[in-house]
């Protein structure tokens, strides 16, 4: 049975409801395992932990991605702020859907929130993909 809105913003310690998309994916990958390098396996279906869903799930943005994170380390913005060194108007600027990163930025705040940020570039029309980790300052 899918989760709703409340249900998952509750359980994820979310700051708003996960819009309709968002919603979606989560019901999706609800007891669904990730393989490394982000998808699913075809034939391995794993129950999976809600923190582990937010993160697996593909989002809109970097913005999101850190929200998703934070909301999975069940941290509100100002114990984030504290914890990492910045203040909670920056955990709120990296945060936004419509911040224009630089490199630099996301990959600073990916180590601050214990993880590492890689560059992908896929190709639209064919051809090899290449990735690249970006080193953090």
């Amino acid at each position: 049975m899918p989760k709703t809105a409340q249900e998952w913003k509750d359980l994820l310690g979310l700051d708003e409801l996960p819009d309709p998309e968002f919603l979606a994916n989560l019901n999706a990958l609800e007891g669904v395992d990730v393989v490394e390098g982000g998808g699913v396996p075809d034939e391995q279906w794993v129950a999976m932990p809600p923190g582990e869903i937010a993160a697996a799930v593909v989002l809109g943005s970097a913005g999101a991605a850190f929200k998703a994170i934070r909301a999975a380390q069940g941290l509100t913005v100002r114990q984030a702020a504290d914890a990492w060194g910045v203040s909670p108007g920056r955990v709120s600027q990296v945060e936004a859907e419509d911040a224009n990163l630089y490199m630099s930025t996301v990959a600073e705040t990916a180590r601050r929130m214990g993880y590492r940020a890689k560059l992908v570039l896929e190709p639209l029309n064919g051809g090899p993909r290449y990735e690249a980790e970006l080193p953090h300052v």
